[in-house]
């Protein structure tokens, strides 16, 4: 019976450690998040709206550190990356959107309400429990993570500034 009772132990810390995120994994996610971007700048200038959106901002940070505080992470460290993450995604959509002046395109973009919103809403609650679950299991963000985030990163519209911002408030994010 002890023998038993060992070998389930075993298997739930084993697959614990398996469920735990890695950078990789949460720079990917956040990489996912962003490459949604060009299809939110392409419908809105084939809508006439206006890539910057202060009501909806406000909205997807409520959101977000709410989404957050539940998972565990400081609301405010989470706030200041969610930031960051809507200014990345503004200049992502700035410059296609100029891109777009010289070399117009047919592509449709995927529909902002009914497809982009919603995948961008599940990526945030994904990122926020990766962050967690990587904090949680002293994942600490240095250098040669840097490095891997940059390269993961990979919207020809983010410039090394622009990951920088995003890699700086992401390392100060805490857990409660």
């Amino acid at each position: 019976m002890f023998r038993i009772i060992l070998i389930f132990a075993a298997m739930l810390l084993s697959s614990n450690s398996f469920a735990a995120s890695t950078a990789q994994e949460l720079f990917s996610t956040i990489n996912l998040r962003l490459s949604y971007m060009e299809d939110v700048a392409l419908y809105k200038s084939n809508n006439n709206q206006a890539i910057e959106d202060k009501e909806r901002e406000l909205i997807v940070i409520n959101n977000a550190s709410l989404s957050a505080e539940k998972q565990g992470l400081n609301k405010e460290s989470v706030i200041a990356f969610f930031r960051a993450q809507i200014s990345a995604a503004k200049a992502i959509q700035y410059r296609y959107r100029a891109d777009l002046l010289s070399k117009p395109t047919d592509k449709e973009p995927r529909n902002l309400d009914t497809v982009i919103r919603p995948a961008l809403i599940k990526l945030g609650k994904d990122i926020n429990i990766e962050l967690t679950q990587y904090l949680r299991n002293g994942g600490v963000f240095s250098q040669q993570e840097f490095n891997v985030f940059e390269r993961t990163l990979n919207s020809r519209y983010l410039t090394r500034a622009d990951k920088e911002m995003l890699f700086n408030a992401l390392i100060e994010i805490r857990l409660q």
